[in-house]
């Protein structure tokens, strides 16, 4: 029995307590409008999952930019040295050849014939081969400068392709946000339209429904059972769309906070949330893994597992962080995951 059917059933009760009043007949809307209110607060679910991705893309994107850029910058400082260092050594080249053009004679034959003597011609033969060495090795840099400086603008080249790239991209994803947002805000008026169709009869049954009760139920220590503790010390606590707080919680607010008050940081949507951790099989479920709801491309909910085959989770518009089976927290189980090991 889904919370939803468990207030049908409370709005029974009450309407058999209050059937013999002239009113009682008008008290209430038809028993559609819970089932319009949970497909309005699922369709919120879905389309504002999709929006807090399109966040985090965006987000992710305009930092790859900003490393994009950092790296073009990089790339243009290799540049500009690659290429002095290619000028430095093109000067020496240059001289060597021009010197040449001249008429200088830098070999052992010119040595012989302008020479005094024997001594004088080794040393100006010695000369001539360091003036020759020092040419070719200035040759032979000039030549790797050259290779280097290549190298340096195809990367260059490469980084500005890359930061146009991400640029490009993160203006498009800027652009499908406003759409997101838009359904997302659509979707929300729509759950709380659905919501304001209920009788107070029915939305006080929502709202006092916390679902199972734990009993005796045994908490493990350690830090998933930290978790665990906080999150079932919120139950009772109103659903709020976006909500991180005691004052209201959505479905991965109340997780990530429970996290964090047994000092484990985790991200803030469901979708980021599935990627953290280690994957975990339904039948090997502990206390305090996280169970999530939808499909690849959409996961739109998440509880947490507290034994005993049941979940803490903060469902939909008008109700409040409650226990139940982990089948009524959503008939599409996509997967778990463990967050901590202990």
């Amino acid at each position: 029995m889904n919370s939803f059917k468990r207030v049908l059933c409370g709005v029974g009760v009450a309407a058999a307590v209050v059937g013999l009043t002239p009113t009682s007949a008008v008290a209430d809307p038809p028993a559609d409008a819970l089932a319009q209110l949970q497909a309005a607060s699922r369709a919120q679910e879905e389309v504002s999952e999709k929006f807090n991705v399109a966040q985090e893309d965006l987000k992710a994107k305009r930092a790859e930019v900003g490393q994009a850029g950092a790296e073009l910058d990089r790339a243009k400082q290799a540049l500009s040295a690659a290429q002095a260092e290619q000028g430095k050594f093109r000067e020496q080249v240059d001289g060597f050849i021009s010197a040449t053009a001249q008429g200088a004679q830098l070999n052992s034959m010119s040595a012989l014939l302008t020479g005094q003597s024997p001594s004088d011609f080794l040393d100006r033969s010695w000369l001539l081969e360091q003036l020759s060495t020092r040419n070719r090795e200035a040759m032979d840099k000039l030549g790797a400068a050259l290779d280097k400086a290549g190298e340096a603008d195809h990367r260059a080249a490469d980084a500005r392709r890359r930061a146009d790239e991400a640029a490009a991209k993160a203006q498009q994803l800027s652009d499908e946000l406003g759409q997101r947002k838009a359904d997302a805000e659509k979707a929300q008026r729509e759950a709380q339209a659905a919501y304001s169709r209920l009788s107070p009869t029915q939305k006080t049954v929502l709202r006092s429904d916390r679902g199972d009760s734990v009993g005796s139920l045994q908490v493990p220590a350690g830090t998933a059972g930290n978790a665990v503790r906080a999150a079932l010390g919120e139950v009772g606590v109103p659903y709020v769309y976006g909500g991180t707080t005691p004052s209201g919680f959505d479905c991965s607010g109340l997780v990530q906070w429970a996290y964090r008050q047994a000092g484990v940081s985790i991200t803030r949507i469901t979708t980021t949330q599935y990627n953290e951790g280690a994957p975990v099989a339904r039948a090997d479920l502990r206390p305090g893994d996280l169970v999530f709801y939808g499909t690849a491309s959409n996961i739109h909910h998440v509880s947490m597992y507290i034994g005993d085959g049941k979940v803490v989770h903060a469902p939909d518009v008008g109700e409040v962080v409650k226990v139940v089976p982990i089948e009524r927290s959503g008939n599409d189980y996509f997967g778990a995951k463990r967050i901590v090991s202990g």
